[in-house]
């Protein structure tokens, strides 16, 4: 299946980290949580992946409590201080700067699956190209900006540089934040394009790279694992299980798709969004009654019932009998 296809996703402790710039512009985090679309308890999600729209609501939201210059600066620390740290772990002793962006497009598909970037000859010229299918709001206009900051971080961290590209293509119309951000400096921006392109040079891509001692002997990563559909929709609405009430258009939302498109993709994986509501819950719940740590009453809350009642007869429902009885039985078997 094609990665446009697929569910767009974040790794929740990346997520995380930018729910955490938060606290730069509000004391209390929840409102605009809930405004973003995310789940309140994301700072204490088990959840490997989340969904990106939320996280493109929450950047556009950011933006707003503070002028484009002061948040591209706070932008540039999180990915200079943690993003790139964190992929450094997936990229295998690069010769260049060429072989880096060669492991990048690798790495960052263990990050978000349906992440595709590449570079490209235009012309005789190479560019960093970032594929994403074109939006109208702020949320993918802000998201452009974190990809095209991230390269330019990348570039300067892995080569320990202060290097600035002279030309970049946007998708988005309306860019003037985003010269906010690079006010001063001598990069000429084009708007409207097809994908977001940062022109790079020969002597760029064959420049060395000087990784951190720390990084040099890290063993090459595994292939970051194919994803299908029906695995992106769960991942993705796994971390919202905890609200009890999200039915198909909350989750359509975000999934950044609507009820009627997510309804008639699950009927053509022979599923349904019950179903996978259901699975979801089956799944987590089981997980969390094998660890002795929780008793029923927290599981109940943790995954929003009402009381131990609504999730007993919930589990029974799926089961046939009821969480105590199944709690016990592995007990038996682990002893």
């Amino acid at each position: 299946m094609a990665a446009n296809q697929l569910t767009p996703l974040i790794k929740t402790v990346h997520a995380a980290t930018l729910v955490e710039l938060l606290t730069h512009f509000e004391k209390d985090i929840y409102p605009l949580l809930k405004t973003a679309g995310l789940p309140e308890d994301i700072l204490r999600s088990k959840s490997e992946f989340m969904p990106e729209e939320p996280i493109k609501h929450l950047l556009a939201l950011m933006a707003e409590k503070a002028d484009p210059e002061h948040y591209g600066n706070l932008l540039r620390i999180v990915i200079r201080e943690y993003f790139i740290p964190k992929l450094l772990h997936h990229i295998h002793a690069p010769k260049n700067l060429e072989e880096a962006f060669n492991s990048l497009a690798t790495a960052i598909i263990h990050d978000s699956p349906s992440a595709k970037i590449s570079i490209e000859h235009f012309k005789g010229t190479p560019w960093f190209c970032r594929y994403k299918t074109k939006e109208d709001t702020k949320g993918f206009f802000w998201a452009e900006v974190f990809a095209i900051l991230f390269t330019i971080e990348f570039i300067n961290v892995m080569a320990k540089t202060h290097w600035l590209p002279t030309s970049v293509a946007v998708q988005s119309s309306n860019i003037e934040p985003m010269l906010e951000i690079f006010k001063g400096q001598s990069i000429q921006f084009v708007s409207d394009r097809n994908v977001t392109a940062i022109e790079l040079s020969d002597s760029i891509l064959n420049t060395p790279v000087i990784l951190p001692a720390s990084f040099k002997e890290k063993k090459a990563s595994s292939a970051p694992k194919k994803r299908t559909y029906i695995e992106t929709v769960y991942l993705a609405l796994t971390p919202y299980l905890g609200q009890p009430s999200m039915n198909v258009n909350e989750a359509a939302k975000v999934l950044n798709t609507s009820a009627r498109t997510l309804q008639r993709r699950l009927a053509k994986e022979n599923t349904t969004f019950k179903i996978i509501r259901e699975n979801i819950m089956l799944a987590t719940s089981c997980r969390l009654m094998e660890d002795a740590r929780y008793s029923l009453t927290d599981i109940s809350a943790k995954l929003g019932y009402a009381d131990i009642a609504h999730f007993s007869r919930a589990f029974k429902k799926l089961t046939g009998f009821p969480p105590k009885d199944y709690r016990n039985r592995f007990l038996d078997r682990s002893t």
